[in-house]
């Protein structure tokens, strides 16, 4: 079980949930098979006018290492996480994960507690599943 999470970008497969850790938090998107689809500002840390965008891997990783969120483990696996970057709920399909991300390019309502770049993610991920799963900032 890794414990950190990294990934290659040759590994990545269409509809992962990835993150990258920066000061203080970490940044959430997916992968959508050649690019990221993330809550972002128009500049970078630009949170009053963040909407859902599409933009490239190095882009959304701004140097930051490649992580990947883990859906489908074991208690015992997620046990020893801090701020969650994994789940026990199985994530659904690629195409259905993709199709509620692109359903979202655009929107904007960007909240630190209540709408923001992990619940996004979780979202697209689980539906309205997502909402069983303890995120980083709730």
């Amino acid at each position: 079980m890794p414990l950190f999470h990294d990934i290659s970008e040759g590994e990545l497969r269409r509809g992962d949930h990835i993150y990258v850790r920066r000061t203080g938090y970490k940044h959430h998107g997916i992968w959508d098979g050649r690019r990221v689809i993330h809550f972002s500002g128009a500049n970078a840390g630009d949170k009053a006018n963040a909407a859902i965008r599409r933009a490239t891997l190095d882009v959304f990783l701004d140097g930051g290492d490649l992580k990947i969120y883990l859906y489908g483990m074991s208690m015992w696996d997620i046990w020893y996480e801090f701020g969650g970057t994994s789940t026990t709920e199985e994530s659904d399909s690629p195409d259905t994960v993709i199709e509620r991300a692109e359903s979202r390019i655009g929107d904007g309502g960007y909240n630190l507690f209540c709408n923001n770049c992990e619940h996004f993610a979780l979202w697209c991920k689980l539906g309205e599943r997502a909402k069983k799963v303890q995120t980083q900032t709730t």
